[in-house]
C-alpha cells in the first residue's frame, strides 16, 4: 500500500532562502551523565513525537512528514576517536540532505558524560527555540534513564508569523512605500579581507568556528557595566566588537556597521511564540558614524538604535525585506553579525542528568563574521563563524583575544568611575 507523505505547509519567505542558501545551524548541549546509544534512540523517538517539526523533510518545495521508516541521521561517536572541534568542523562543512529530515544529531560519548550536537536547517530552527530542542532532549533522556513517563506536550506543525508581522505593522501605521531604504555611502570598517572585495566567492569554501569563552568572575562585572550606563549586555558586546575591528582592520574610515540578530517573535503583539520551534530571527544593522567615542557612547547608539526601530516598525521591516538581503554574500556595510541568544535555562525536572553548558553557531557565505553568544550560568561562549577564504584564521583569533581585553577594561573603567 502506498503511504502519501502529510504535507504541513509551504515554507514562508524567509524560510526558502534559508533553504535555498543552505543555511545550517549548529546547535551543542553538554551533559554530565552516561546515556547509551539505544536510550538515546528511545528519547529521540519520544522527541520527534512531541516536537511535529522535527519529523519533516521538504518535498517538491514544502515541508512534509518523513514516514515512519524514515529516521532522522543519527551518529553515535566515541570521543577517544573524535574531538568536539573535529565533530564541529565535519559538520560545518556538511550540507543537510533536506530531502531526507531537516535535522540531524551526533553524539560524542565520553562514558561518563554526553555532548549532542545538532545540524538543522536555519529554515525552522533558530538560536532561542533550540534551547528548547535541547532541553526537552535532555529531560527525555533523563526520563528514559529513570524509567519515567514524562510530561511534554505535542507541538502542532507552527505557523508562519508573517500575518502577526503584518498586524504590527498595520497598527503601528507604517506606510512601507514611504519608508526609504537607508543610503550607505563612504568607507565603512571592516576585518582584513583574503580576497577583494569585488572578487566572486570560491564555487567550495570552507567554514571555521573560533570559540572566544568569558568566564562568570569576568562577564559579572562587564554586565553591571553595561547595566550601569543604561545598555543592554548585547549593545555592549556589539560596542566591543565595533572597537576590536577598527584596531583590525588598518583602515582610514571612521564608520562601521555592526549587524544583530533579532528575534522577532519577542517583538510581536499578541505573542506569537507558543510554537518554541518556529524560526523567527531577522536581522538589523546599526550605523555608527564615528568609532572615535567611547565603547559605551557605541553601546548606546546600538541600544537605542535596536529600541526605536521596534516603536517605529524598522524592525518588522526589516524581517518583510529579509529575504531580499539575506541572500547575498555582499550586505555592505555590515562588518560583523551578532546573533545573542542571552541567559540559557533548562527544564528543572532533570533529576539523573547534569547539563552543563549549550552553544550554538550559524555558517553562511558572507564576507563577514556570524558571533552566535550564549551564557550558560554566567560563563559566555561566543562561537565566530566564518569562511576562511574572506578571513584569515589568525585575524579570527586576535578579534576574539581583543574583544575580551576590550570588555575587561571597560568593566574596570565602569567600577572606578
Amino acid at each position: 500500500m502506498t503511504v502519501t507523505a502529510r504535507r504541513f505547509r509551504e515554507p514562508s519567505a524567509t524560510e526558502a532562502i534559508y533553504i535555498r542558501t543552505a543555511t545550517q545551524v549548529i546547535s551543542r548541549s553538554l551533559i554530565d551523565g552516561g546515556i547509551t546509544e539505544t536510550r538515546f534512540r528511545a528519547a529521540l523517538a519520544r522527541l520527534e513525537t512531541a516536537f511535529v517539526i522535527l519529523r519533516a523533510k521538504i518535498e517538491a518545495g514544502h515541508f512534509v512528514e518523513r514516514s515512519p521508516g524514515e529516521a532522522a541521521p543519527l551518529r553515535w561517536l566515541n570521543a577517544a576517536q573524535m574531538t568536539a572541534d573535529e565533530v564541529y568542523d565535519d559538520l560545518l562543512n556538511t550540507t543537510l540532505d533536506l530531502a531526507r529530515s531537516i535535522y540531524a544529531i551526533s553524539v560524542l560519548d565520553h562514558g561518563a558524560r554526553f555532548e549532542v550536537f545538532m545540524l538543522s536547517s536555519h529554515s525552522v530552527t533558530d538560536a532561542t527555540s533550540l534551547v528548547e530542542v535541547h532541553s526537552a532532549l535532555i529531560y527525555l533522556c533523563d526520563c528514559v534513564i529513570r524509567g519515567a513517563e514524562p510530561a511534554i506536550g505535542v507541538q502542532a506543525f507552527p505557523e508562519t508569523i508573517d500575518d502577526a508581522v503584518a498586524r504590527c505593522l498595520d497598527a503601528l501605521g507604517v506606510d512601507e512605500t514611504a519608508v526609504a531604504a537607508p543610503a550607505w555611502e563612504g568607507p565603512f570598517l571592516h576585518l582584513p579581507m583574503l580576497i577583494a572585495p569585488d572578487a566572486a566567492a570560491p564555487d567550495r569554501a570552507r567554514h571555521r568556528i573560533e570559540r572566544t569563552i568569558i568566564e562568570p568572575a569576568t562577564m559579572r562585572p562587564v554586565v553591571e557595566a553595561a547595566h550601569s550606563h543604561g545598555v543592554s549586555v548585547h549593545a555592549l558586546l556589539g560596542a566591543a566588537f565595533a572597537k576590536a575591528i577598527a584596531a583590525l582592520s588598518g583602515g582610514e574610515g571612521q564608520q562601521i556597521g555592526i549587524r544583530s540578530a533579532i528575534d522577532m517573535r519577542r517583538r510581536l503583539d499578541p505573542h506569537v511564540s507558543v510554537d518554541l520551534v518556529f524560526s523567527a530571527v531577522t536581522a538589523h544593522v546599526t550605523w555608527i558614524e564615528t568609532i572615535e567615542v567611547s565603547i559605551f557612547e557605541i553601546a548606546k547608539a546600538i541600544f537605542a538604535d535596536i529600541h526605536t526601530g521596534d516603536a517605529d516598525g524598522r524592525i518588522f521591516l526589516d524581517y518583510r525585506n529579509y529575504p531580499k538581503a539575506f541572500g547575498s554574500t555582499r550586505n555592505d556595510p555590515a562588518a560583523i553579525s551578532i546573533s545573542d541568544m542571552g541567559k540559557i535555562a533548562f527544564h528543572a525536572a532533570i533529576e539523573t542528568l547534569t547539563p552543563t553548558g549549550f552553544e550554538y553557531a550559524a555558517g553562511w557565505m558572507k564576507r563577514y563574521p556570524n558571533v552566535s553568544i550564549t551564557i550558560v550560568e554566567g560563563r559566555l561562549v561566543a562561537t565566530m563563524t566564518y569562511v576562511e577564504a574572506f578571513i584569515a584564521p589568525a585575524v579570527m583569533r586576535q578579534l576574539g583575544e581583543l574583544v575580551v581585553s576590550i570588555l575587561e577594561d571597560c568593566a574596570t573603567a565602569s567600577a572606578g568611575a
